[in-house]
């Protein structure tokens, strides 16, 4: 979304590469993209969605202008760059993004305006491009610029709003993880999280876990746990991106005696922690995209588990000061 804002501060200077044509143009593109990025035929068809008078061939080294789009990921961004060749003029925007989606988009508006200066709704704003009429008469003169700022005015106009609307910024997961520290063994839990990427590269989270029942042969333990986290994209290599992540993680653990303690009994504990941690996410084919997360844990109420019989007290186990947490998750972008 910000790379299609960037990119309407500089629709203005494209509009004045060429002049604007009542019939089609001819223009060639070299087409640069990472994987994960829509391809050459995606590209087309969302210039096509802002114009018609664009007609993109293969540059068969006929005189006319070359269009050259690329797009590369990187410090957290992804980064687009379009240049126009216009017969040994060069002119070069650039356009940033948190996704390639997004991205895409806003170049292929900057094309359709590059070609078309009425891709937007509305006419060309610039009065010198044009031979200067007679002075009309006062009755007709008054219309003429009140409908051009109108046009150039128009905070967001249909189109514009299209293509804002076209990158998912809502993600929904599940999966399995693994962490330490809430138990004696390794404790195994299903998660789901739902994640929103709307102030990339800043992410937002919120999730729940289910640990079922596990035990050795003092302790039996069952979790619920539930977290808010936030993530800040630190490298983007389409098809993959790496986050920082951390997040507070509060719950109900309940616990009762191994096989091993007699007479057993049940309790309910409240576990809070904080992890922090990396998370490397795979896009796949559509919305679909592969998270696997590893982090460290840092429980902030050291539990103590005790067996108390006739002959006195023994712990059965205590709260580590410190644990690991291991995730792997599938899920897909929405909205």
């Amino acid at each position: 979304m910000r790379a299609l804002c960037g990119a309407a501060s500089a629709l203005a200077c494209l509009c004045l590469v060429g002049p604007a044509r009542a019939d089609k143009e001819a223009i060639s593109l070299a087409y640069e993209v990472g994987a994960g990025c829509p391809d050459r035929r995606q590209f087309i068809e969302h210039v096509r969605t802002f114009t018609s008078k664009a007609e993109i061939v293969d540059d068969d080294g006929a005189p006319r202008r070359r269009f050259a789009v690329r797009v590369s990921g990187g410090g957290g961004k992804v980064q687009g760059q379009l240049t126009i060749d216009d017969h040994g003029a060069k002119s070069t925007r650039n356009v940033a993004g948190a996704r390639c989606d997004e991205v895409i988009s806003a170049l292929a508006l900057a094309t359709a305006i590059a070609v078309d200066p009425d891709a937007l709704g509305g006419a060309p704003s610039d009065e010198t491009s044009e031979p200067r009429s007679p002075e009309p008469s006062p009755s007709t003169a008054k219309p003429a610029p009140t409908r051009a700022r109108v046009a150039s005015e128009s905070p967001e106009p249909r189109r514009f709003a299209a293509a804002r609307a076209h990158a998912p910024w809502l993600s929904l997961s599940a999966g399995a993880r693994l962490g330490s520290a809430l138990a004696p063994f390794p404790k195994l839990e299903a998660s789901a999280e739902l994640g929103c990427s709307y102030f990339a590269p800043v992410e937002l989270s919120v999730g729940g876990a289910f640990g079922p029942r596990q035990e050795d042969r003092v302790l039996e333990l069952e979790d619920w746990l539930g977290w808010l986290g936030v993530g800040y994209r630190a490298l983007e290599l389409p098809p993959l991106s790496v986050s920082l992540l951390a997040a507070f993680e509060a719950g109900d653990v309940q616990a009762s005696g191994g096989s091993d303690v007699s007479p057993r009994r049940n309790l309910h504990r409240l576990w809070l922690a904080v992890n922090a941690g990396l998370a490397v996410r795979a896009d796949g084919p559509g919305p679909l995209f592969f998270q696997a997360n590893w982090g460290v844990r840092v429980p902030l109420s050291l539990q103590r588990y005790v067996e108390t019989t006739n002959q006195g007290t023994s712990e059965l186990y205590q709260v580590e000061r410190l644990g690991y947490l291991l995730e792997l998750s599938v899920g897909v972008h929405f909205l």
